[in-house]
């Protein structure tokens, strides 16, 4: 378990394999208001990643001014 002290006290909780490699499975957030859960599958599987088509990309270097 670790603790975000800059989260006000929010803990993260980490499951990892106890047998084989040593992945880490899943990890819980505990904090102020809010609790999230991330679990981790599909070990040494290749990604299929490919970037977004044009179409879908949005230019935000002009927002703001």
């Amino acid at each position: 378990m670790v603790t975000d002290e800059a989260d006000q006290g929010g803990r993260y909780t980490f499951y990892v394999a106890t047998e084989g490699k040593p992945y880490i499975l899943k990890v819980v957030y505990k904090g102020a208001g809010r609790q999230s859960t991330t679990s981790y599958s599909a070990f040494d599987e290749p990604l299929d990643v490919r970037p977004p088509a044009e179409a879908d990309i949005l230019d935000m270097s002009a927002a703001g001014n």
